[in-house]
């Protein structure tokens, strides 16, 4: 009776052991915060963020949505100062901020261009805007002023023969992603930078065509990061650490599936806008095609910050001199990284 009772009485301790295993495990991480805060982006594009929450890699940490953001630079500006604990930027915008004193790193790619998914500068197919100097004297619609777009257009103008006095009669507008198609349609610009899901729709309905694209000027590359604060950083590494990670492990389930099994991406995407109250920005989702990050998991190549010193050298808002590049990014916190895996 007595050995009966002790059996019985292990074998309770066991299963409630194992009932309660995955709660033990999420409370032992040792995360130092509960939550995270973030602004989504007012495209329509895959947030490796929010997919990450979506496919439960994120947990315990939960995400807290403290509204939208049009355009990196604004992003970067809202963590600096404490609003939010993670942004989204192109990268020529966060080693600007970076170099100008802003206490932030980037953490894990975010967005890149590849021949899936790239931006471009698109006209309207009526002959008018044929090639860059067509454009002096002219506008060009972009989603924010000192982010990818820009940079790109203007990389565009000065190859395609124009001087920067030139250059500079090229008024750069920026407009709500949404509505920036609607805008060269109108006439209202002369010239649309149009990317991921917004272009391709605009392809769809015909009319327009590219003055160039992204990947055939540029080529493969990485254009955005993830990007925290130093002080949240030091003072939550844990929750860093399981942060970037869950991200990480989110873009690089979504690069197993980008060939043969995109719909697989849209659908968990959709699914998880619906449930948050955001089914409204899920249309445009049917054009995706990848994240166009080359790299597993999203670390982060040298050469995605290193390619832009020079531009912005050209504009005078950092000296190329001065840049120390191992201070805008790092790796230690992605697990797909060399530098990652050498501290799990």
């Amino acid at each position: 009776m007595i050995l009966q009772r002790l059996i019985g009485y292990c074998a309770l301790i066991l299963i409630t052991t194992i009932a309660t295993y995955p709660v033990l495990a999420e409370n032992q991480i040792g995360l130092e915060v509960e939550s995270i805060r973030y602004q989504s982006s007012t495209g329509s594009d895959i947030s490796p963020l929010e997919l990450a929450d979506a496919l439960g890699y994120l947990k315990p940490l939960k995400l807290e949505r403290v509204g939208d953001v049009q355009g990196g630079p604004a992003a970067l500006q809202a963590t600096a100062t404490g609003q939010s604990d993670i942004a989204a930027a192109f990268n020529g915008a966060v080693l600007n901020i970076v170099a100008a004193g802003a206490p932030l790193t980037a953490v894990v790619s975010w967005r890149g261009t590849n021949e899936l998914t790239t931006p471009g500068l698109y006209a309207l197919d009526n002959g008018e805007i044929n090639s860059a100097r067509d454009l002096i004297g002219k506008k060009i619609g972009v989603n924010t002023l000192g982010a990818n777009q820009e940079a790109v257009a203007d990389i565009y103008l000065a190859k395609g023969g124009l001087t920067q006095d030139e250059i500079k009669q090229v008024t750069f507008v920026p407009l709500p992603t949404p509505n920036v198609e609607q805008s060269l349609r109108n006439k209202q610009i002369s010239a649309a930078s149009l990317g991921f899901t917004f272009r391709d729709a605009a392809l769809a309905r015909g009319g327009i065509k590219a003055l160039t694209r992204n990947v055939d000027l540029i080529g493969v590359y990485s254009d955005n990061t993830g990007v925290m604060r130093n002080d949240f950083v030091a003072k939550n590494p844990n929750a860093t650490r399981h942060l970037v990670a869950g991200i990480a492990k989110a873009i690089a389930w979504t690069q197993e599936r980008e060939k043969n099994r995109r719909e697989e991406v849209i659908d968990v995407y959709t699914k998880y806008l619906e449930r948050e109250g955001r089914g409204g920005q899920a249309a445009p989702l049917k054009y995706w095609q990848s994240l166009g990050i080359a790299t597993e998991g999203g670390w982060i190549k040298k050469s995605d910050f290193e390619m832009w010193v020079a531009w912005l050298d050209s504009r005078g808002e950092v000296d190329a001199k001065s840049i120390d590049l191992s201070k805008i990014y790092t790796n230690q916190f992605n697990p797909y990284s060399a530098e990652g895996k050498g501290t799990q």
